[in-house]
């Protein structure tokens, strides 16, 4: 499973929070995740303290030995 993280930092107090993306668009440019960080800040979807720390893509692969409910 793929996911983008979008991590951002508060400038205040070093508080950290997450946007988790389930699924990203596999053409995502860095510039794209740049402007759209700045656009969540700006929409006050985070605190006004907070600036935009990494945005990254990460892969997981789960293997499951069993199951049993």
């Amino acid at each position: 499973m793929k996911r983008l993280f979008l991590d951002f930092v508060s400038e205040e107090n070093d508080k950290r929070r997450r946007i988790t993306v389930p699924n990203p668009k596999e053409d995502l440019t860095s510039e794209q995740l740049s402007q759209a960080m700045d656009m969540l800040i700006s929409l006050g979807a985070l605190p006004s303290t907070f600036v935009k720390d990494r945005a990254a893509i990460v892969e997981t692969t789960t293997n499951e030995f069993f199951n049993l409910l």
